[in-house]
């Protein structure tokens, strides 16, 4: 499959588990700081004429992580490398996927622009905030379902039902809805662009009384929107709420937030080297290993 890893310093474990998985050997990558705070790299090993993957998590330390990142393409790609893919477990900057606000700049195309030009050839990205980047960038990028493999900490739950928490996400819930076999449905919530206030309202024809939530999102930061879910699905008589997400940047306050709201179990996905307390993770490798496999040209 690859004939090197390269596992950069915010890949999460995935590269060395995946490595494992295909036979790869692993390249060590040198990193420290020059006096004046620049980072220096250096590829441990030659690269000359191998098909590498270099992983990387951008979070935390999103803007260092992301020059890291084009750091190793480039020196990949000077060193000879046949064919450089890279596999990001979290996208920085996914959620600037359009102009909201005039004067705003798109930034997650940036991102990915910098990273092509640099010299990747394929872009792995698990669970992309949005489709917007795909369309753009449909020669490089390749999504990975993050979703799908949550489900097996919910397997068994009797009278379940699944919400996205907004309409935008209607495609995670449905995924997770059919890995569970359950039905789906999304709550409608609008934020302000400007306050940034999030309301959040439910058709009123949706009986959850007694009924199993699990609210679904792709990245949990603040919670604020999750809690305020929460709040709305107890009001209208679930008696138990999970909450699920890929990627879990939770700030600081933000898991006492969802708790505090009123739920019972929060489950991530381990896409970042960020790990919290009260907060389940699952490993993902095998699931990225077999989309790698099936993707790959």
């Amino acid at each position: 499959m690859y004939d090197l890893i390269v596992p950069l310093s915010g890949d999460p474990g995935v590269g060395n588990a995946i490595a494992s998985l295909f036979g790869s050997r692993v390249v060590k990558v040198y990193t420290k700081d020059h006096p004046d705070g620049e980072l220096y790299l250096r590829l441990g090993e030659s690269v000359k004429g191998e098909d590498i993957l270099i992983v990387q998590s951008m979070y935390p330390s999103q803007d260092r992580k992301f020059i890291e990142t084009l750091l190793a393409i480039d020196a990949a790609k000077r060193g000879g490398a046949s064919e450089i893919d890279v596999l990001i477990t979290y996208l920085a900057y996914a959620r600037q996927d359009k102009v909201f606000l005039e004067g705003e700049p798109v930034s997650v195309n940036t991102i990915l622009k910098s990273i092509i030009y640099a010299g990747a050839n394929r872009i792995y990205v698990v669970e992309p905030h949005s489709d917007i980047p795909l369309n753009t960038f449909r020669e490089n990028l390749v999504a990975i379902d993050g979703v799908t493999p949550l489900a097996r900490r919910f397997v068994g739950e009797k009278d379940l039902v699944v919400f996205s928490p907004d309409i935008g996400g209607i495609d995670r819930a449905a995924r997770l809805s059919r890995a569970l076999g359950v039905e789906f449905h999304y709550i409608d919530k609008k934020r302000d662009r400007f306050t940034g206030e999030v309301s959040s309202t439910l058709r009123e024809d949706i009986d959850l009384s007694g009924r199993t939530a699990v609210i679904v999102d792709d990245i949990i930061s603040t919670g604020g929107t999750i809690a305020k879910a929460i709040e709305l699905l107890i009001r209208r008589g679930s008696s138990k709420i999970y909450v699920a997400c890929v990627h879990g940047i939770f700030v600081k306050g933000s898991v006492e937030r969802i708790l505090g709201a009123g739920a019972h179990r929060i489950v991530c996905g381990k896409t970042t080297s960020h790990m919290v307390d009260h907060v389940e993770y699952i490993d993902l490798h095998e699931h990225i290993a077999e989309e790698i496999s099936r993707t790959k040209r």
